[in-house]
């Protein structure tokens, strides 16, 4: 499990109940409305800015939203100082006619709440307020969504309360699909592990990628809870250090990044359709501009200061204003007015955001309207920015090697399908289905994609050129199939390549797969913190050379992977003088073509650190051929 859980207790005053909170090692917590003092608010705007923040304020069992209208405007500030964006709430009467009056009152908050970015959340009714309560099952929150019919209104799957009232937590998340605004485990000492479990994988694959709530008195119960379950999903400070240090060493103010890739670099978040900002200063909190609905899946990343816009409805401001309004008032609250603001500049490819179909290019026509905001022309960024990606923080490696186990599956798949009569686009549709059927949900993984190309016979010895499809053709025992496989989870990529022979392989094709794989092996032993690029592709080519095989070899042998499936850094190819470092993760994919015959690639992503060698993040072994 990865999730991110928020500490919330009853027994608790706000500054102990965020203390707590800090001791269990998390950086969320939910408060009630109804014990916010101006003492407590003092303790939250001082928590968030130690690093905790306030993910939901429950606003409890009210009968008539509307009668929170005489302290709205304090709620909002508050909640805006906080960094809060979501408000939860139950029906606090019985009746048809008390149901009425809460579903007109919640259309009624709903609008108010709606323009400035801020959620509603209904929930059931806690055991300890069920005498009179209106909402008791997953049933009623249907009902209040249904007849609401509000965009920013969603309801809150809690295991607790789904048990309580005697349904199957997994039937009654499925029931909520597309209108999961938050989620709660309850209890922590009440809590079964046995039934946590699946309800966590369930809000994986449903989608949700926020915060848990979980209730506990102390921080010793939440800890047991979070650490039977495998953990805490957080914010992933030394990324945001090293980009900070990036800032400095360049000599900027700050940044301003669009591009899906260096969203996820910064945030650990994939966008969902390229529109989401980050604006992160040399020193101070980072900020993230996003369209309202996608700020529950942004919330995964972390961050403390997530700012809401509204985007897609005919009344909504363009982008541009947006960016004019949001980033104005950052300019001034920040002293970057005048300042030096680095930008993106143009990109040789583009990486798609989790909308693949659609790839965003507004970086590019933003920098006029920064201008305007920060009163100064910005800057492109340096090629500074590249390489201080290129070495991977442990969360950034956590999150790769997952998408590696994913990828092992698509590679699997490939391996054991082919066979005489099977079409290569056959194969590849099963790799790329496989690859998401398996992979969404499995250790917190939200979004998978597989792009998996297969060629076979002849038309391999042509794969190192830029034009890999899959056919229509039909394999034949004897024949050498290739695939080319992409694999992107949750933002971290993985390039691949697999080659085997339907049943016996040829002599020919035999020499060629001994050089191809000693080739490999050259490289990945010479694969080691302080070599150079070059060092390593000389270590690979050497080998085809002594085969007298050189012309075979077009290609350079490897390059740096992770928040795109070609990363700049390192480079690993003739006169290369990147150097590699511990944790840099690298495709190497030496290969060797014969017209007419075959050509052979197999391509693994593997760790930089091993002084032996760097190390393979795939577990399917190369080999010749399959036995059918």
């Amino acid at each position: 499990m990865f999730t991110r859980y928020a500490l919330s207790s009853r027994e608790l005053s706000t500054a102990d109940l965020v203390e707590n909170a800090r001791l269990a090692g998390l950086d969320a917590v939910e408060v009630d409305y109804d014990r916010l003092s101006s003492e407590d608010a003092a303790a939250l705007v001082s928590a968030k800015k130690s690093g905790v923040q306030t993910t939901s304020i429950d606003l409890g069992s009210v009968a008539d939203p509307r009668t929170l209208e005489g302290r709205l405007s304090e709620l909002l500030a508050l909640s805006a100082q906080v960094g809060n964006r979501r408000f939860v709430i139950t029906g606090g009467a019985s009746g048809d006619s008390a149901l009425d009056s809460f579903i007109e009152g919640l259309r009624w908050l709903a609008d108010q709440t709606e323009p400035l970015g801020f959620a509603l959340v209904v929930r059931v009714a806690r055991p300890e307020e069920n005498a009179g309560q209106l909402l008791h099952s997953t049933r009623d929150l249907r009902v209040v969504l249904a007849r609401t019919n509000r965009g920013n209104v969603s309801a809150r799957a809690d295991l607790s309360a789904f048990l309580g009232a005697g349904e199957e937590a997994s039937h009654s998340t499925a029931d909520l699909v597309g209108r999961l605004g938050h989620a709660s485990l309850g209890a922590a000492d009440s809590v079964d592990v046995r039934a946590a479990a699946p309800f966590l994988d369930d809000l994986s694959s449903f989608g949700y990628a926020d915060v848990v709530r979980v209730e506990a008195p102390s921080s010793e119960t939440a800890r047991s809870l979070i650490d039977a379950l495998g953990g805490n999903k957080t914010f992933d400070a030394d990324r945001v250090n090293r980009v900070q240090e990036y800032i400095a060493d360049d000599g900027l103010d700050a940044i301003v990044l669009n591009a899906s890739k260096n969203i996820v670099a910064a945030t650990g978040y994939w966008p969902m359709n390229g529109t989401i900002l980050a604006l992160i200063p040399r020193t101070g909190t980072p900020h993230l501009f996003v369209p309202a609905g996608e700020e529950t899946w942004a919330s995964r990343s972390g961050w403390q200061d997530i700012h809401v816009y509204q985007a897609g409805r005919l009344i909504d401001p363009s982008l541009h204003e947006t960016v004019a309004k949001e980033f104005g008032a950052l300019a001034d609250s920040l002293g970057l007015a005048g300042g030096r603001i680095g930008i993106e500049g143009p990109f040789r490819a583009q990486v798609p955001p989790h909308m693949a179909h659609e790839v965003s290019g507004r970086h590019e026509s933003l920098r006029p309207v920064l201008e305007d905001v920060f009163g100064a022309a910005p800057v492109f960024m340096s090629d500074k920015w590249t390489r201080s990606r290129a070495a991977k923080t442990e969360a950034e490696l956590r999150g790769i090697r997952r998408a590696a186990a994913i990828a092992d599956v698509g590679l699997r798949t490939f391996r054991d399908g082919i066979a005489n009569g099977v079409r290569d686009i056959e194969l590849g549709t099963e790799v790329e289905s496989k690859l998401e059927l398996f992979g969404v949900g499995r250790d917190g993984v939200s979004r998978v994609r597989g792009y998996a190309f297969v060629m076979s016979g002849p038309q391999t010895s042509q794969c190192h050129l830029d034009y890999e499809f899959s056919s229509t053709r039909v394999q034949r025992t004897g024949d050498n199939v290739l695939m080319e496989l992409a694999v992107v989870a949750d933002g971290y990529w993985q390039d691949l390549s697999r080659a085997f022979v339907i049943g016996e392989a040829s002599l020919d094709i035999e020499r060629i797969y001994e050089v191809a794989e000693a080739s490999f092996v050259a490289a990945q032993r010479a694969a080691v913190p302080g070599a150079t690029g070059h060092d390593v592709d000389a270590a690979a080519r050497q080998v085809v050379e002594d085969a007298g095989m050189s012309e075979a070899y077009p290609h350079q042998t490897g390059h740096g992977v992770g928040v795109a499936f070609h990363e700049q850094y390192p480079l690993i190819k003739p006169g290369s003088d990147h150097l590699l470092e511990a944790g840099n993760v690298i495709a190497i994919e030496p290969g060797v073509y014969i017209p007419g015959i075959a050509g052979i690639r197999n391509e693994d992503n593997l760790v930089v650190g091993d002084p032996t060698g760097a190390t393979s993040l795939q577990t399917v072994p190369h080999a010749v051929s399959v036995a059918r």
